[in-house]
């Protein structure tokens, strides 16, 4: 399989009673299939084609996932953006992505694109239709070229979350994609009778790579959701026979805290990516598959299974320990203990960032790509993830693990939504402290969670604010903005 067109056709007639869509709309995959189509028609009629680059700015639905396969199909390269970013900041990312057409689903574009561009009301693409609002300067394309795609050409923009400065576009190939489903697909043990459930935003690698490629190369199912709700989770899960889950931090956590055993009772999920054996053993899951990667580096790069009876795990937390890479990367730590890759065969890593409308390699030096992660390798040479290195917490010259400390506090259930930062500290260069929104919380509580800890471990203060800062997309804490957030209450722990 060469491309992302082959790969959904091949899937669909491979196994036609696959269901794709979401929780609230699916049908089976050839189906879909037929709609996407349809759609792809209706874009090369408006002059898209094999090279040219399809913004889609959209809320997670069935018509996302239609129009994605539509512009997979006609080889149209496509940027998936998250809908939330303002006008202003949507303009500037439109700007250096310079694209041939936008499409949106929930969320028009207005003024941001900057220029006349073709554009497409989306939101009924699931009925095989869309709605073409702005005629641009294309003509007519010939045929769909998807099938005929190489390898090496980019099939998806997607910007990195902006956690370390602002969203870039990664290039990724065809070959990224189809080396990345195959090993998610091995890892997770999909087939033709996996329903895969992933809630995530579809604008990032986890859900459009790990979920969807990954789903099509098992001949598994898929299901997303218009909207994560953990009160309605499992009781989806169940009546739509899910049997794995690709989750994150945020909503795993959410689950863990905001339902219960007896929630999920009932359940068929054999195998959940992303969660650690805490929630293996809460939710009676068997298996649990962690990893470590980002969009730069493979999308994942290492994987490590665990048990919910696992122990003896490393001190920065199950989902750290990131295990064995790839067959298809190997890795390096440099001397400051930053997480270098490099692929052993072509198109494994990205391809590149997007800037100005030109693809610029990012590799370094030897084909190095430097992650900006801190980590180690443990006793069996396994990779064990840190911490972001621009988000790091270092007490006395100790690095605190950020997650690990975090789940501590987890058992205080008045913090309510709550982040561990730090502040510069003359004597210790930093001090932990704890930011919450909460305004009730019992200091006591907080020492007590955390008093078996080491020292450097402990946060020092409890700062109230009135919000945590996250990424709109996979709601990753946004740590270096809590240093602007006004302080509405600062206690001593």
């Amino acid at each position: 399989m060469s491309n992302l067109a082959q790969l959904i056709t091949t899937a669909a007639a491979e196994n036609p009673a696959a269901r794709f869509g979401t929780f609230q709309q699916s049908d089976a995959l050839p189906r879909v299939v037929d709609r996407a189509r349809q759609v792809a028609e209706q874009f090369r009629s408006a002059g898209l084609g094999r090279g040219k680059v399809l913004a889609v700015i959209g809320t997670n639905s069935a018509s996302y996932i239609v129009t994605w396969m539509a512009a997979q199909l006609l080889g149209v390269q496509t940027a998936l953006i998250n809908p939330s970013y303002p006008d202003a900041f949507l303009a500037q990312m439109l700007d250096d992505l310079a694209p041939d057409a936008i499409a949106w689903i929930g969320r028009a574009p207005g003024e941001a694109a900057g220029r006349p561009l073709p554009q497409f009301d989306a939101g009924d693409a699931w009925d095989g239709s869309v709605v073409q609002w702005q005629d641009g300067p294309l003509t007519p394309a010939e045929g769909s070229a998807g099938e005929h795609c190489r390898p090496d050409e980019v099939a998806a923009f997607l910007h990195t979350s902006g956690t370390s400065g602002n969203p870039k576009f990664c290039a990724l190939s065809h070959g990224y994609f189809h080396r990345l489903g195959r090993f998610f697909a091995d890892i997770m043990g999909f087939t033709r009778h996996d329903v895969v459930v992933n809630p995530l935003p579809l604008f990032h690698i986890n859900p459009i790579g790990n979920g969807v490629v990954g789903a099509l190369t098992g001949r598994a199912g898929f299901l997303s959701t218009e909207r994560f709700s953990p009160t309605d989770f499992w009781a989806q899960v169940k009546g739509h026979g899910a049997t794995a889950l690709i989750l994150h931090a945020p909503p795993a956590n959410l689950l863990r805290t905001k339902t219960t055993a007896q929630d999920a009772q009932g359940h068929s999920v054999r195998v959940g990516f992303s969660c650690n054996p805490a929630f293996l053993a809460q939710f009676d899951i068997p298996i649990g598959i962690g990893g470590y990667g980002s969009t730069e580096a493979g999308g994942l790069c290492h994987h490590w299974t665990f048990r919910k009876d696992d122990a003896g795990l490393p001190p920065e937390g199950a989902l750290h320990q990131a295990g064995q890479p790839r067959h298809d990367m190997e890795v390096m730590l440099s001397d400051a203990g930053e997480i270098l890759v490099r692929e052993k065969v072509p198109q494994v890593l990205f391809s590149g960032y997007r800037r100005g409308g030109v693809v610029e390699p990012a590799l370094g030096p030897g084909g190095w790509f430097h992650t900006g992660d801190r980590g180690r390798l443990d006793d069996c040479g396994n990779l064990v993830f840190i911490e972001r290195i621009s988000e790091s917490i270092r007490v006395n010259a100790e690095y605190v693990p950020i997650d690990f400390v975090e789940e501590r506090l987890r058992q205080v259930p008045t913090l309510g939504d709550f982040a561990l930062w730090r502040i510069p500290s003359a004597s210790r260069g930093h001090e932990a402290v704890v930011y919450t929104v909460a305004a009730d919380v019992e200091a006591e509580d907080i020492r007590v969670a955390v008093a078996d800890l080491p020292r450097y471990m402990r946060p020092t203060l409890l700062i109230q604010v009135d919000r945590i800062p996250r990424d709109a997309g996979v709601g990753k804490i946004q740590r270096r903005l809590l240093d602007t957030i006004p302080r509405l209450l600062v206690r001593e722990l």
